[in-house]
C-alpha cells in the first residue's frame, strides 16, 4: 500500500512502534500509582472498572498522537492503528499476568482504543500543521 503521493508507504511502522511504547510506558506508570492508591484506599469494583477505562483511554489517545506526530501524516489511519495496537497489547499483557478479559470487555477496550487513538492523531497531525 503506498501513501498518498504515491512514494512510499501508507503507514510508518517506527511511528506506530514509539506510539505504542510511548502508551505502554504511560499504562505501566499509572499502574504503579493507582497500586499504591488502590492500597492505601481501596475502591469498589465498580469504580476500578471505570478507571481502568479512563486509563486505557488516555494511553491510547497519547499513543495515537504520539504516532501521528511522528509519522507527521495520516493522523486518523496512525492514530487508530496505534490506539489499537496499544489496546491489543495490553490484553495480552493481562492475559500473561492475570486472566483474558471477556469478549466484550476486549471489543470495548479496543473499541475505546480506536477511538481515542484516531481522535487524538487527528489532532496532532492539525496541530503540527498549524
Amino acid at each position: 500500500m503506498r501513501g498518498a503521493d504515491g512514494t512510499g508507504p501508507a503507514v510508518d511502522v517506527t511511528a506506530l512502534a514509539a506510539g505504542v511504547l510511548w502508551g505502554l510506558l504511560l499504562l505501566v506508570v499509572s499502574a504503579l500509582v493507582l497500586g499504591v492508591l488502590d492500597f492505601r484506599f481501596p475502591p469498589a469494583p465498580q469504580a476500578e472498572a471505570g478507571r481502568t477505562l479512563v486509563v486505557q483511554g488516555v494511553a491510547a489517545g497519547l499513543a495515537g498522537l504520539r504516532a501521528a506526530w511522528v509519522a507527521g501524516r495520516g493522523g486518523f489511519l496512525h492514530g487508530l492503528l496505534a490506539g489499537i495496537a496499544l489496546i491489543a497489547a495490553a490484553i495480552v499483557l493481562v492475559g500473561i499476568f492475570r486472566d483474558l478479559p471477556g469478549i466484550a470487555g476486549a471489543v470495548r477496550g479496543l473499541l475505546l482504543g480506536a477511538g481515542a487513538g484516531a481522535l487524538a492523531g487527528v489532532a496532532a497531525v492539525n496541530l503540527r500543521r498549524s
